[in-house]
This record gives C-alpha cells, structure tokens and sequence, in this order.
C-alpha cells in the first residue's frame, strides 16, 4: 500500500516538473510584442497566416459592430471584404504587407478594411 501511494507521487512530481519546466519556457519569453507584416510574411506558414489574419479580421468586424449597432452594415462590409473577394484579398494584403515590413500587422490589416468600408 505505501508503495503504491509513493509510486503514485512520484508519477504527479513528474507531471509538476514538466508543467513547471513548460510554464517557464513560455514565460521567459520576455515582453510580448505584436506580430510584424514581416512575421506574418515570412515565419508563419500558410495555415497560419490564415488563421492570423482571419481572428484580426474577426476582431475588426466585430469592433464596428460593436461600435455602429444595431446597424451591421460596416461588419458586414468587413466580412464581405475578406471572405467574398477569393484571392484577390490575399494578393493585396501580401503586397501591403510587402511594402511595410516592420510595421504592425494589426494596423496595416485596418488601413486595408478602412480603404474599403470606411471608419
């Protein structure tokens, strides 16, 4: 019986070990920074691009929905921007991001939406 509690401590102090051991890793990563065009240009692989550009998209469209409710007309400009216009939206958003290699992400993303559906 006291084997079988020792055994099943020493399987938890391994389990706390790598939790500690992984939470370290994350945390000294130092300050978070946002993410540059460059970054998302250049480090990230397709899949991620998307997924990035998608959730800023997202958070955009869903600001101006908060901000013009009940009216969704804005949102659904921004939805409409990224979704309905196929690869023609990538091709700009990669030339934009092109020409600014060290800016934000996020703001160019925004110049981008404001060029189409306004403020």
């Amino acid at each position: 019986m006291r084997e079988q509690k020792s055994l099943r401590l020493r399987n938890y102090s391994h389990f706390s070990a790598i939790l500690l051991t992984g939470g370290m890793t994350l945390s000294s990563g130092g300050p978070a920074q946002a993410l540059t065009a460059d970054d998302v240009l250049n480090k990230m692989n397709t899949d991620h691009q998307t997924s990035y550009v998608a959730g800023v998209i997202g958070g955009l469209a869903y600001s101006r929905f908060l901000r013009d409710k009940p009216d969704q007309s804005g949102m659904d400009c921004i939805y409409r921007w990224y979704y309905g216009s196929g690869s023609e939206k990538w091709t700009q958003i990669e030339t934009w991001f092109s020409r600014h290699l060290e800016k934000e992400a996020e703001p160019l993303l925004y110049v981008l939406v404001k060029r189409e559906c306004g403020e």
